[in-house]
């Protein structure tokens, strides 16, 4: 199960969605023990992402609970709690919505009910980086965009891992980005700035019918998992749109 809050932050500062993506993470992690936020760390992929963006004249805090367990964690905090206080100060929340994804059935019926056409958009609306031999990679590449959501798939929904070897090296093959408006910046983070890009990109698919029914459903789920590292903690915050043939 996927539980995504949206939240309208009600802050007339013109603060960047960096400056308190974290904090509120950080918020959020301090209403739950030591323990479970030090285990919490210590997985590989934490089921958890979360971003601030600008939407027209709204800030909006997006936080996606992946899994039942937090869900359960951190629902009642979201629900509860009227503001955040973080060292900017106090934040009020306004507007809360939440949605809720049962299983891995709910995107596969999404991915079967969207159009047939082979172009999907990927807007990254926070700072979005990718890992890969010990350097942060700050262009997309077909190969990492799949590896990252192929991984958060497996955190989600173990009961149908989609990480077979040879779909993967065949939907590489048939997957080319072929459109980008992106822009570095680097994204503060603690001590650190790191490298990292923000725009659209647009990704054309030439694939059997079966990889393409997994490829939609990738691309359904992103907007929950985020892409690249720390999705955690504001980065690799992802909304989907129609791309233009």
């Amino acid at each position: 199960m996927i539980v995504q809050h949206k939240i309208t932050l009600e802050i007339k500062e013109k603060l960047t969605s960096s400056a308190i993506a974290y904090p509120l993470y950080a918020w959020l992690l301090s209403h739950i023990s030591k323990e479970t936020g030090d285990a919490l760390h210590e997985q590989g992929l934490r089921p958890i992402s979360q971003y601030v963006y600008r939407e027209g004249e709204h800030i909006r805090w997006v936080v996606n609970l992946l899994n039942d367990e937090a869900a359960e964690l951190f629902g009642p905090i979201l629900e509860r709690e009227s503001a955040a206080l973080i060292h900017q100060g106090v934040i009020p929340f306004g507007e809360h919505r939440t949605e809720t994804i049962e299983s891995a059935q709910c995107l596969l019926g999404r991915a079967r009910n969207m159009d047939a056409g082979n172009r999907f958009a990927l807007d990254m609306v926070t700072p979005t980086a990718f890992k890969q031999s010990g350097r942060y990679a700050i262009f997309p590449q077909e190969s990492l965009i799949l590896q990252s959501l192929i991984a958060h798939w497996g955190m989600c929904f173990p009961e149908m891992p989609l990480d077979d070897a040879d779909v993967f090296v065949a939907m590489q093959q048939g997957l080319h980005i072929v459109d980008y408006r992106l822009q570095t910046l680097r994204y503060p983070l603690k001590q650190t700035k790191i490298p990292s890009f923000v725009g659209r990109m647009v990704m054309e698919a030439r694939l059997p019918a079966p990889l393409m029914d997994v490829l939609k459903t990738l691309y359904c789920f992103a907007p929950y998992a985020g892409i690249g590292v720390k999705t955690a903690l504001g980065m690799g915050g992802i909304q989907i749109q129609p791309a233009l043939e």
